[in-house]
Order: structure tokens, then sequence, then C-alpha cells
């Protein structure tokens, strides 16, 4: 199972005052708010916990079709693990300047993610050619849709498939991950 999630820093550094009183105590544990403290830049620390959060969300909420609920404390970041509940999932982050990705996953799969950088809606096209590319299908009869739940999924003939697919964008970053 994956998930991904994506922090545009820049839109996040208007978006929200993660020092305001409260902010932290209600999205991360004791030990969390410790190592964004300790960290050599505490901004980079908090959105790398919140996409690692995040990310897993989307993976957990996919594995077990889920509704949409979230409360980013029932997430427990332990260096690059992540777990909710009774169940942990890997994750790996990507930190720029600009932005910090995490892709969350449970086994090693063979997922594929990349990271656009515009505000356009050019990475969905990109993931439709991918996907009629390895699996030998015209384009036209692959489609990215959301099911009743709001977690995406790849269409080939108007009918949802397993495939593992997650998507995020945020601010002027988009990206897609995916399991083919």
């Amino acid at each position: 199972m994956i998930g991904n999630d994506i922090v545009d820093l820049e839109l996040a550094a208007v978006q929200s005052n993660w020092q305001r009183k409260g902010w932290l105590q209600k999205i991360f544990t004791e030990s969390e708010q410790n190592r964004i403290w300790k960290a050599e830049n505490p901004n980079q620390m908090v959105w790398k916990l919140w996409s690692m959060k995040e990310a897993v969300y989307k993976a957990h909420q996919r594995r077990f079709s889920l509704s949409p609920k979230y409360n980013p404390r029932d997430f427990i970041c332990a260096d690059t693990l992540v777990g909710i509940d009774t169940y942990w999932y890997q994750t790996v982050s990507k930190q720029t300047k600009k932005y910090v990705y995490t892709i969350a996953y449970t086994d090693d799969t063979n997922f594929i993610s990349k990271v656009f950088t515009d505000k356009s809606l050019e990475y969905k096209k990109t993931l439709q050619y991918y996907i009629a590319d390895i699996l030998d299908v015209n384009l036209s009869a692959v489609s990215i849709k959301k099911d009743d739940n709001g977690i995406p999924g790849v269409k080939i003939h108007n009918k949802f498939t397993d495939i593992p697919l997650s998507l995020s964008s945020h601010g002027s970053f988009s990206a897609f991950t995916i399991n083919l």
C-alpha cells in the first residue's frame, strides 16, 4: 500500500503559523515536538513530520477503504516509521528549500513517483500516458478518478483497477506515486 504528500514550504509559511500557542500540541506528540525543537531547521521538521503523517493517512485510508477522517495525533512518527493503531508504515522523505515530499508504503513495492513543479494538472496527464504505456492500452481508456471515499484510483475502460495510486498537490507542487 502506498500514500504520498507534498508541502510547498513557501505557501505553508503563509497559510500556517505553526509557532502559535497550542498548534504543535494539537498535531504532534510530545516526542515529535521535542524532535522539532531539537532539529537544525525546526520549520522543515514540522513539515516533514506533517507530510509523513499525511502520506501514511492516505496509505492507511486506501488499505482499509476508510471514509475520510484525519486526526494527526493518531499517527505516531518514529524516525522513518509512522504508526497508526497497530499498523506501521515505512516512509521516505525528500526535502528541498522549496518543498518537503514523503512517500509511505507497507512493503518493498515497485512504486514510481514523480514531483512536478508547476500548478497545472500536467501530472495527471503524465500519469495517464505512463499507465497506458505500461499496460499497453489506448490512452483514451485510462482515467484517474476518486472513489466514494475520495481515494484516487485508476480506471481502465471506466472500471476501477486495483492499482495503488496516491496523488498530492500543494501550492506550486504536485506529485504522484503509483505501484504498477
